[in-house]
């Protein structure tokens, strides 16, 4: 059995960041309660619980949290808006825009909205870049925009609610701190649910330069393969990275994992194998979502090679099985389900459903020339069952 040393956990770093995370949380949670809860005790809830009506009071409870969800949803979109506009201003053009599982996409001229996620983020909204001139780009509009908007929108409601009454004071107080909830995860360079957020892509792109080109060809081969163009067809000295780049850095990884997106396009499995492979000793340090994308990968690289049980079981662990099923609306899940269900579990009508669900899927994809491949692989993998 070969031995599998991936996967190890870089403990102090994990915990830092988890401590830092939970403190952010507790003090704008129990900030927004400190604003909202004398909104709701003095002006409405104060007199019912004085008679003891507990109904009225459990209202005001789910009032509260009605309030900070609603007002959640209303920032998210928000933020999304705001990196559409200070995109727009810096003269990037609209690709997507995309609020949970819905996205609105530009084909032929017309925005059509479809059905698409990226587990670990609420929304996000892509756009192409003006193309670089002496080396450079803009891209701090652009990243800080969504930040900026949540923090124009919500400083003004909590000043504005701190002098009317009761509604209306609570329901501004209340969306206005989740604003500014989000200005702070966003706006502070983190790692968030496996995710860099906005500010870790800007502190990405002015640390490293080779992370800045990366930035800049990730969103314009999305725009192409928006389009309906395949990666293959692409030069994959596009997608070289330095021979001493930082594979832990988020955008080097995506920028790696388009390489091998375009081994894979173009059925070179072995050299497909060999970028996934040149993760290993970055991987301990390498974003969380990342890590379920390359074991992803690797796990069905080794179901279409040896398949290799063992490494197979330690790979498709509970971790992995719960973020594939996030991911249900990621094509490239359906292909490395197909896959083992095909070769793992010998079960070709089992595979043949996922194929079904692929193709379907793939009718009404966002990104064209992803599903282009996908469908591809998966035409490739039922020959071989």
């Amino acid at each position: 059995m070969k031995e599998d040393t991936w996967g190890l956990e870089t403990k102090n770093k994990k915990e830092t960041i988890k401590s830092l995370l939970i403190n952010i949380i507790y003090l704008l949670v129990g900030g927004a309660i400190g604003f909202i809860l004398p909104a709701y005790y003095g002006a409405f809830m104060g007199p019912y619980i004085k008679n003891g009506n507990i109904f009225i009071f459990l209202l005001g409870i789910i009032g509260m949290f009605l309030i900070l969800f609603i007002g959640y949803l209303v920032h998210i979109i928000i933020h999304e808006t705001g990196h559409l506009i200070f995109g727009l201003l810096s003269g990037y053009s609209f690709i997507s825009f995309r609020i949970g599982p819905y996205i609105i996409v530009r084909e032929k001229g017309n925005l059509i909205l479809k059905k698409y996620n990226l587990p670990g983020t609420a929304g996000q909204c892509l756009m192409v870049p003006p193309d670089i001139e002496n080396g450079k780009y803009p891209f701090l509009l652009y990243n800080c925009g969504g930040v900026i908007l949540n923090l124009l929108v919500a400083i003004p409601a909590i000043i504005v609610g701190r002098n009317v009454n009761f509604p209306l004071n609570a329901i501004l107080i209340g969306s206005g701190m989740v604003g500014l909830f989000i200005v702070v995860t966003n706006g502070i360079p983190l790692i968030i649910g496996g995710v860099p957020n906005d500010a870790h892509n800007v502190f990405s792109i002015i640390k490293d330069e080779e992370a800045k080109r990366s930035f800049f060809i990730q969103l314009k081969t999305h725009a192409l393969q928006s389009q309906g163009v395949r990666i293959k067809d692409m030069a994959l000295d596009t997608f070289k990275l330095k021979e001493d780049s930082n594979l832990a850095n988020p955008l080097n990884t995506a920028q790696r994992l388009l390489e091998y997106t375009w081994y894979l396009d173009n059925m070179d499995l072995e050299n497909a194998k060999k970028c996934i492979d040149s993760f290993k000793p970055y991987f301990n340090k390498i974003a969380t979502l990342f890590k379920y994308e390359i074991n992803c990968e690797r796990m069905f690289l080794e179901l279409v090679g040896n398949c290799d049980r063992d490494l197979i079981d330690r790979l498709y662990d509970k971790n992995l099985k719960k973020y594939i099923k996030t991911a249900r609306f990621m094509i490239s899940k359906k292909r490395l389900l197909m896959a083992y269900e095909g070769f793992y579990n010998n079960s070709k009508e089992k595979a043949l459903e996922y194929y079904e669900e692929l193709k379907d899927l793939a009718s009404k994809y966002p990104i064209k020339g992803e599903a282009a491949m996908e469908l591809m692989l998966v035409d490739w993998i039922s020959e071989k069952l």
